[in-house]
């Protein structure tokens, strides 16, 4: 069976329609341009706004007196150099009479004091407050 020459008339017709799937498949599968993500990195300037951010703290106070490197550590601005010193510190001199004790041990001040007050407890029942309290 030998295949019979194409007329003009019906290659024009399956050239036509070629086109018109490519074009209809090209349309169907291009990707629109979407708008940009809200989620960009670009920071949002916005005056006179209080924008508060929570932190999660475990609500019991440490007891300084008897507390571990390992929960120490959990303070703000305390890392295990400094849990370790404060923890031979207590061993060596015994238990803190007060937080501004904590000054004598070597890397602790009294920013780092005013950070965690409020955070520790010295007493079984007592939280170390603000002074003016």
């Amino acid at each position: 069976m030998t295949a019979r020459p194409l007329p003009a008339s019906e290659r024009g017709l399956l050239l036509l329609i070629a086109v018109a799937l490519m074009a209809s498949g090209v349309a169907f599968y291009a990707v629109p341009d979407r708008p940009a993500s809200p989620l960009r990195n670009d920071p949002i300037v916005l005056e006179n706004v209080l924008v508060v951010c929570p932190t999660f703290r475990d609500a019991r106070a440490i007891h300084l007196n008897t507390a571990t490197p390992e929960e120490l550590v959990r303070l703000p601005g305390i890392g295990e150099v400094l849990a370790g010193r404060i923890v031979a510190y207590r061993e060596e001199h015994g238990p803190f009479a007060s937080l501004e004790r904590l000054t004598d041990v070597s890397g602790i001040g009294p920013k780092l004091v005013e950070v965690i007050r409020g955070l520790v407890t010295l007493g079984e029942e007592e939280t170390v407050g603000s002074p003016d309290q």
